[in-house]
Order: C-alpha cells, then structure tokens, then sequence
C-alpha cells in the first residue's frame, strides 16, 4: 500500500508504517562535549503510545545522556527545521555555524518531512540507481515529486519490507 506523502512516514526503528503524523516523533543527540553544540543521528520513530513494539519500543536513544526529542508534527514546521541551520542573529549574533553535526544526514530528514513522496521513493533508492533509473537526471531533478512519484509506480510493485 502507497504512503501517504507527508503524512505516513517509516518508522526508523521498527520499519512499520507510522499511519498518520500524530503517532510520530523525532528524536535526535544533542552532542555537548564538542567545542560546539552539535546535533546528530536523526530518526523518525513511533511516538510511544502508537510504537508496534509497546510503550516506548521505537524509540533509539532512550538510555543516551544528550537524547533530544519532539513530536514529529512540531518539527515538521520549516522554522524549526531551520535553527539547525541557523538559530538566526538574535540567539546566535555572529553565526556560529549549524546546529547539524552531518548536514547530509540533515538533508535527507529535512527531505523526508517536506519532499513530497521522497519518503517512499527513498525505499527502492538503491534499485532505482542500480537500474540506471537516475540516469540523465540532473541533481535537484532526482528529488522532484514528479520524478519521485515515477520512481515509486516504477518500483512500488515490488514490496519495500514493511
């Protein structure tokens, strides 16, 4: 069954459908022992009371120190995505540089919360290149809906695993 574009997500833990942006949270390392504080290790999982797995099962850092998390509905706004990059000049005067410890790895969760379908498409990724799927597809034209949507008819026969 198709994902609902920016309302299903896969569940980073368990790998299960989460059915609806309600039932999902972020969760993430705030690393204070660096020279700066850095974050990392960004996973979208079960909020605890929708987790296949019972209370709290989904959930990765539960036992980690720097464990920062937060609905999965709140982060989704762009303002709050953005304070990775940067908290702007009143929190931050002379930009200290991002929050984001691996901007790859934050790109790819920022594209998961606002491309829509790069979160399904992402599930046959390595097919599709495998394939030569991409093959004369410029840089930004592998994460357009429209190409991402081919992606998905292309290889959405074939079970993803969850």
């Amino acid at each position: 069954m198709p994902l609902k574009p920016l309302e299903q997500f896969v569940c980073d833990s368990c790998g299960h459908v989460i059915n609806e942006v309600a039932e999902g949270w972020i969760e993430w390392i705030n690393d204070f022992d660096s020279d700066r504080f850095s974050s990392y290790g960004f996973k979208i999982v079960h909020h605890s009371l929708f987790s296949p797995r019972g209370r709290g099962g989904c959930y990765h850092y539960s036992n980690h120190s720097g464990r920062s998390d937060l609905h999965l509905k709140n982060i989704m706004d762009m303002g709050h995505l953005l304070s990775f990059l940067d908290e702007g000049p009143i929190h931050d005067p002379e930009y200290s540089g991002p929050r984001a410890k691996d901007i790859r790895e934050f790109v790819d969760i920022v594209r998961r919360l606002t491309i829509p379908y790069y979160e399904e498409a992402r599930l046959y990724w390595r097919r599709a290149q495998a394939d030569g799927f991409f093959s004369g597809c410029g840089h930004v034209a592998i994460y357009q809906p429209d190409t991402l949507k081919l992606l998905i008819d292309t290889y959405g026969d074939e079970s993803p695993g969850f």
